[in-house]
Protein backbone atom coordinates (compact mmCIF):
# COMPACT_ATOMS: atom_id res chain seq x y z
CA UNK A 1 0.00 0.00 0.00
CA UNK A 2 1.38 3.41 -1.06
CA UNK A 3 0.75 6.60 0.68
CA UNK A 4 0.82 9.92 -0.96
CA UNK A 5 2.29 13.00 0.98
CA UNK A 6 2.55 16.66 0.41
CA UNK A 7 2.78 19.90 2.00
CA UNK A 8 2.82 23.58 2.18
CA UNK A 9 0.87 23.64 -1.33
CA UNK A 10 0.10 27.86 -0.46
CA UNK A 11 -2.30 28.32 -3.35
CA UNK A 12 -0.38 26.80 -6.15
CA UNK A 13 -2.98 24.60 -7.84
CA UNK A 14 -0.76 23.67 -10.67
CA UNK A 15 1.36 21.87 -8.26
CA UNK A 16 -1.72 20.29 -6.00
CA UNK A 17 -3.10 19.19 -9.73
CA UNK A 18 0.29 17.95 -10.57
CA UNK A 19 0.51 15.71 -7.46
CA UNK A 20 -3.15 14.61 -7.81
CA UNK A 21 -1.80 13.54 -11.04
CA UNK A 22 1.42 11.61 -9.75
CA UNK A 23 -0.46 9.74 -7.04
CA UNK A 24 -2.87 8.71 -9.59
CA UNK A 25 -0.28 7.39 -11.48
CA UNK A 26 1.54 6.12 -8.95
CA UNK A 27 -2.12 3.59 -7.70
CA UNK A 28 -1.58 5.52 -3.64
CA UNK A 29 -4.25 3.81 -1.60
CA UNK A 30 -4.22 7.32 0.60
CA UNK A 31 -3.42 10.93 0.62
CA UNK A 32 -2.19 12.76 3.87
CA UNK A 33 -1.63 16.87 3.02
CA UNK A 34 0.27 18.47 6.20
CA UNK A 35 -1.31 21.48 6.08
CA UNK A 36 -0.82 24.84 4.40
CA UNK A 37 -3.22 24.63 1.68
CA UNK A 38 -4.53 28.21 2.22
CA UNK A 39 -7.67 28.68 -0.54
CA UNK A 40 -9.73 25.72 -0.16
CA UNK A 41 -9.99 25.49 -4.21
CA UNK A 42 -6.73 24.56 -4.56
CA UNK A 43 -8.15 20.88 -3.81
CA UNK A 44 -10.43 20.58 -6.00
CA UNK A 45 -10.63 17.57 -7.62
CA UNK A 46 -9.15 15.52 -4.36
CA UNK A 47 -12.50 14.54 -2.57
CA UNK A 48 -13.76 13.70 -6.54
CA UNK A 49 -11.02 11.59 -7.15
CA UNK A 50 -11.93 8.59 -4.70
CA UNK A 51 -8.83 8.26 -2.72
CA UNK A 52 -9.31 9.18 0.45
CA UNK A 53 -7.25 12.45 2.15
CA UNK A 54 -5.97 12.73 5.47
CA UNK A 55 -5.07 16.33 6.55
CA UNK A 56 -3.58 18.72 9.70
CA UNK A 57 -4.19 22.33 9.26
CA UNK A 58 -0.99 24.28 8.61
CA UNK A 59 -0.03 28.02 9.73
CA UNK A 60 -1.64 29.48 6.98
CA UNK A 61 -4.82 27.44 6.38
CA UNK A 62 -7.29 30.43 7.77
CA UNK A 63 -10.28 29.16 6.60
CA UNK A 64 -10.56 26.32 8.05
CA UNK A 65 -14.55 25.78 7.34
CA UNK A 66 -14.45 25.87 3.66
CA UNK A 67 -11.48 23.14 3.95
CA UNK A 68 -13.46 21.06 5.59
CA UNK A 69 -16.46 21.83 3.43
CA UNK A 70 -14.09 21.42 0.01
CA UNK A 71 -12.78 17.79 1.05
CA UNK A 72 -15.62 16.08 3.58
CA UNK A 73 -14.10 17.31 6.75
CA UNK A 74 -10.85 15.53 6.23
CA UNK A 75 -8.64 18.27 8.88
CA UNK A 76 -7.96 18.08 11.94
CA UNK A 77 -5.47 19.86 14.35
CA UNK A 78 -2.32 18.14 14.49
CA UNK A 79 -1.05 16.65 15.96
CA UNK A 80 -3.51 13.57 14.37
CA UNK A 81 -2.68 10.20 14.95
CA UNK A 82 -3.55 7.96 12.10
CA UNK A 83 -3.13 3.98 11.60
CA UNK A 84 -3.21 3.21 7.37
CA UNK A 85 -1.78 -0.26 6.39
CA UNK A 86 -1.14 -1.47 9.70
CA UNK A 87 1.42 1.17 10.42
CA UNK A 88 0.99 3.85 13.33
CA UNK A 89 1.37 7.35 11.41
CA UNK A 90 1.68 10.54 13.15
CA UNK A 91 1.45 13.79 11.53
CA UNK A 92 1.21 17.29 12.29
CA UNK A 93 2.01 20.57 10.32
CA UNK A 94 5.38 21.82 12.36
CA UNK A 95 7.73 19.44 14.31
CA UNK A 96 6.63 21.18 17.44
CA UNK A 97 3.27 19.46 17.64
CA UNK A 98 4.86 16.44 17.90
CA UNK A 99 6.91 16.78 20.62
CA UNK A 100 4.08 15.74 23.04
CA UNK A 101 3.58 12.38 21.25
CA UNK A 102 7.45 11.56 20.18
CA UNK A 103 8.33 10.75 23.99
CA UNK A 104 7.23 7.14 23.83
CA UNK A 105 10.28 5.24 21.32
CA UNK A 106 8.36 2.84 19.06
CA UNK A 107 4.76 3.93 19.26
CA UNK A 108 4.97 5.42 15.44
CA UNK A 109 6.11 3.75 12.37
CA UNK A 110 5.64 6.64 10.33
CA UNK A 111 6.14 10.44 11.52
CA UNK A 112 5.37 13.46 8.97
CA UNK A 113 5.36 17.45 9.22
CA UNK A 114 5.60 19.81 7.03
CA UNK A 115 6.19 23.61 7.33
CA UNK A 116 9.75 23.98 7.28
CA UNK A 117 9.10 23.49 2.96
CA UNK A 118 12.59 21.67 2.85
CA UNK A 119 12.47 17.38 2.12
CA UNK A 120 13.79 15.56 4.84
CA UNK A 121 13.83 12.05 5.23
CA UNK A 122 15.58 9.85 8.28
CA UNK A 123 15.00 7.18 10.84
CA UNK A 124 14.67 7.50 14.24
CA UNK A 125 14.73 4.56 16.24
CA UNK A 126 12.01 2.29 14.24
CA UNK A 127 9.95 5.50 12.98
CA UNK A 128 10.69 6.78 9.27
CA UNK A 129 10.65 10.89 9.95
CA UNK A 130 9.41 12.48 6.67
CA UNK A 131 8.94 15.82 5.41
CA UNK A 132 7.93 16.16 1.64
CA UNK A 133 9.40 19.81 1.14
CA UNK A 134 6.97 22.23 -0.34
CA UNK A 135 4.26 21.66 -3.37
CA UNK A 136 4.47 24.95 -3.60
CA UNK A 137 7.89 26.09 -5.10
CA UNK A 138 8.33 29.09 -3.43
CA UNK A 139 10.97 28.80 -1.39
CA UNK A 140 13.54 26.32 -2.45
CA UNK A 141 12.36 26.72 -6.13
CA UNK A 142 11.18 23.19 -6.22
CA UNK A 143 7.63 21.63 -6.20
CA UNK A 144 8.32 18.51 -3.98
CA UNK A 145 5.62 15.77 -2.84
CA UNK A 146 6.52 12.11 -1.33
CA UNK A 147 5.32 8.77 -2.14
CA UNK A 148 6.20 5.70 1.10
CA UNK A 149 5.63 2.52 0.33
CA UNK A 150 3.62 1.72 3.51
CA UNK A 151 4.65 -2.47 3.33
CA UNK A 152 8.37 -1.77 2.77
CA UNK A 153 8.46 1.73 4.39
CA UNK A 154 10.51 2.96 1.75
CA UNK A 155 10.13 6.31 1.03
CA UNK A 156 10.71 8.56 -2.21
CA UNK A 157 10.98 12.35 -2.40
CA UNK A 158 9.60 13.24 -5.83
CA UNK A 159 9.95 16.49 -7.91
CA UNK A 160 6.85 17.55 -9.70
CA UNK A 161 7.21 18.66 -12.95
CA UNK A 162 5.02 22.51 -12.89
CA UNK A 163 5.62 25.54 -15.08
CA UNK A 164 6.02 28.63 -12.97
CA UNK A 165 3.16 31.07 -12.04
CA UNK A 166 3.76 34.45 -12.05
CA UNK A 167 3.96 36.44 -9.13
CA UNK A 168 1.13 38.81 -7.80
CA UNK A 169 0.83 41.45 -9.03
CA UNK A 170 0.55 43.62 -6.18
CA UNK A 171 2.83 42.41 -3.82
CA UNK A 172 5.69 40.36 -6.43
CA UNK A 173 4.79 37.10 -4.23
CA UNK A 174 3.33 34.45 -5.53
CA UNK A 175 -0.52 34.26 -4.07
CA UNK A 176 -0.57 32.41 -0.84
CA UNK A 177 3.05 32.84 -0.36
CA UNK A 178 3.72 31.54 3.43
CA UNK A 179 3.25 34.25 6.27
CA UNK A 180 5.42 33.10 8.48
CA UNK A 181 7.51 29.80 8.91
Amino acid sequence: MKAGILSDSHDHRAAVAAALALFRAEGVAIILHLGDVCAPSVLSGYRESGIPLVAVFGNNDDDRNGLQDATGGAFRQGPRIETVGGRRILMAHTYGELQPELGERGRFDLVLFGHTHRPLTMHVGRALVLNPGESCGLLRGKHTCAIVDLEAMEPRIVELPVPEAAPSPRDGRHPGAPRGM
